[in-house]
């Protein structure tokens, strides 16, 4: 058997809306009492008509926000100007909450770095009697200087804490995160989950007296700061939003979903027919987290792996805890990839071994890969019979066509090949099999693998690649870099 068919019979044997208007879409469904997109205003896109004024000059930037290129743009939070947005006192009411009402706040925030010791992301309170309820990154204002970078749920009682509880581990590490509180309106900290990109964080309770005073004031509703700037944010913030209830589990999850790149995807997971697959992850964090991993065949229907007998799995790690999930090599070849829902802190990768009789096994090592909605590229080598291989995803809900276009070393276009996928399906081939592309062979180069321009109204997918390289029986990973559309 030559080199390119075992190759490609280890790659193809096998029989969406955009990420801003799928988080716009669910998170309306859930009914906000307010949502503030941030995307170049403050307007309250609820329904609601609850807009907001930009104080202390609040700009906007124009680089890709979490969401995606529809996304727009982001609010910059300068906590030396003291910038907050705030709406009038009279459309602030719907979200002047008593001690025992249930509710939820949630923004996307991307940290500069740990400014004041208390950082407002969202809430209402009166500064002046110190009365009312907000969301925020404490780095030692109330905790103490060990408590730097944690996300917390604050009441306030004529400026005595009421009720505070925090996560265990810092989430200011200046990547966009979807932050979430909600509390369930019992009186008691335990009502209170904290929520970091979809997953429940573990929590302590500093405080625990909500009976002791009322939480409800005649402030206005503030992103970004108090309603006089201070515990001002230093970073980005997007997409707000505040509910009359306190949303499951499940809800927020799906929420952290919807955004780009949020997942981590490993692009070709094969087992059987003389190949076995593993993903190994650890918890580098300092608190237990748990999150979903789901298995995808190539014809884009749920793939079931046997060694946990489900397509699907929930893995909990404790910190410095860690696990692997393996495919061994059994029966016909079955292909696939997979997705992870991975919580701060939390890293993998995988793992590919060929067997072929009378020979030693051979492994490779492969990272694991983010959604893009523009493109990914990769270095290849062609040249002394090395041979390049590609495993693609579309992860999206959307029928989509990739563009591959391979370039020589002086950037001389070598070929283009368009690339139709239906939703969810995955791909394999060896990079030169597709036509127009035979003229790598003997070259060394780069290959580009692109999605049409999106917009809000016309969707695109979401794109995952990950690289082969074999010389002879030898295979290795070759790293992409995805870049979002803009």
């Amino acid at each position: 058997m030559t080199l390119s068919s075992r190759l490609l019979l280890a790659l193809s044997i096998a029989p969406i809306l955009t990420a801003q208007s799928q988080f716009s879409t669910d998170l309306l469904a859930l009914s906000p009492l307010g949502y503030w997109p941030l995307h170049g205003n403050p307007n309250d896109s609820s329904g609601h008509g609850n807009n907001g004024t930009l104080n202390n000059g609040v700009g906007f930037t124009s680089f890709v926000g979490p969401l995606g290129t529809a996304a727009g743009s982001a609010a910059v939070f300068d906590s030396a100007q003291s910038q907050f947005l705030a709406l009038s006192v009279p459309g602030s009411s719907s979200f002047n909450f008593g001690n025992l009402r249930p509710f939820t706040a949630m923004a996307w925030i991307r940290t500069e770095n740990q400014g004041l010791p208390l950082e407002g992301i969202l809430g209402k309170a009166d500064q002046v009697s110190g009365t009312g309820w907000f969301i925020g990154i404490d780095n030692g204002g109330i905790g103490g200087p060990a408590f730097g970078g944690r996300l917390g749920l604050f009441f306030f009682a004529a400026n005595n804490l009421t009720l505070g509880v925090e996560t265990t581990a810092s989430v200011t590490d200046g990547g966009w995160h979807l932050v979430a509180a909600t509390y369930d309106g019992g009186g008691l900290a335990s009502g209170v989950k904290l929520y970091v990109d979809g997953v429940a964080l573990a929590t302590t309770s500093l405080v625990d007296k909500v009976s002791t005073g009322s939480i409800l004031n005649t402030g206005p509703l503030t992103v970004g700061a108090g309603s006089d700037g201070s515990s001002a944010f230093e970073g980005n913030i997007n997409e707000a939003a505040v509910f009359g209830v306190a949303l499951t589990s499940a809800q927020n999850l799906q929420l952290a979903e919807d955004a780009i790149g949020f997942k981590r995807i490993l692009p070709q997971f094969a087992f059987g027919g003389g190949w076995y697959s593993a993903i190994y992850l650890t918890n580098g964090g300092t608190a237990s987290v748990s999150f979903p991993v789901s298995f995808t065949g190539d014809n884009g229907l749920p793939l079931t792996v046997p060694s946990i007998s489900a397509s699907s799995t929930t893995i909990t790690l404790a910190p410095g805890a860690s696990t692997k999930i393996e495919a061994p090599n059994v029966g016909p070849l079955t292909q696939g990839y997979v997705s992870m829902t991975l919580p701060v802190g939390v890293t993998g990768y995988g793992v590919f071994r060929q067997s072929v009789p009378g020979v030693a096994d051979q492994e490779a090592v492969v990272p694991l890969s983010v959604a893009t909605a523009g493109f990914a590229s990769l270095v290849y080598d062609e040249t002394n019979n090395l041979v390049t291989a590609v495993a693609i995803a579309n992860t999206s809900s959307v029928t989509t066509t990739v563009t591959i276009t391979a370039f020589d070393s002086t950037g001389t276009v070598i070929g283009t090949f368009p690339l139709t996928m239906q939703p969810f399906t995955k791909t394999e081939a060896i990079l030169h099999s597709y036509a127009g592309l035979g003229g790598m062979v003997g070259k060394q180069g780069t290959v580009q693998f692109a999605l049409p321009a999106q917009t809000t109204s016309t969707p695109t997918g979401f794109l995952s690649v990950l690289g082969l390289r074999a010389n002879g029986l030898a295979l290795t990973s070759v790293p992409t870099v995805g870049r979002p559309g803009i």
